[in-house]
């Protein structure tokens, strides 16, 4: 029941956000990253402290939401890997072969770990985050020794 729960709630993101809301977000999420931390950073002494705030907040506000939501994106993924898993083993435990057993364990073979799809062939997993992350503080250094 759990994996069509999860399966349902995939084929939703897929259509409605995962085409334009998630590469918008991310995009849009990891320039402010980039910018209020070159900002703190670069200009720390230049600026008002309010100001200087602001851009230290929206820099950790980016990594709150870049974490939050690609974390639960990659939870799905894990969630039902874990979930097959769960079916194998309990059709492999049962020992009994009967033709009900033939089909589930046809139907548990057929069945993959679902994905949150970016474009074609990206997907989410719980690594996602991280690798944004790193991309993020990147071009912080990028644009810190370019000045």
């Amino acid at each position: 029941m759990d994996y069509r729960r999860y399966q349902l709630y995939t084929g939703i993101i897929n259509v409605c956000l995962a085409p334009v809301v998630y590469p918008t977000m991310i995009s849009a999420w990891s320039v402010l990253i980039v910018v209020g931390v070159y900002t703190a950073i670069r200009l720390f002494s230049s600026i008002p402290l309010p100001m200087y705030a602001l851009f230290v907040l929206l820099a950790v506000d980016g990594v709150l939401v870049v974490n939050f939501c690609m974390v639960e994106n990659g939870k799905i993924n894990k969630r039902s890997e874990q979930i097959l898993e769960k079916f194998r083993l309990s059709l492999s435990n049962f020992k009994k072969a009967n033709r009900k057993t033939f089909i589930e364990r046809k139907e548990v073979k057929s069945l993959g770990p679902l994905k949150i799809k970016m474009g074609s062939s990206n997907f989410f997993e719980m690594s996602t985050p991280l690798e944004i992350l790193s991309l993020c503080v990147d071009n912080i250094i990028n644009l810190l020794l370019a000045s």
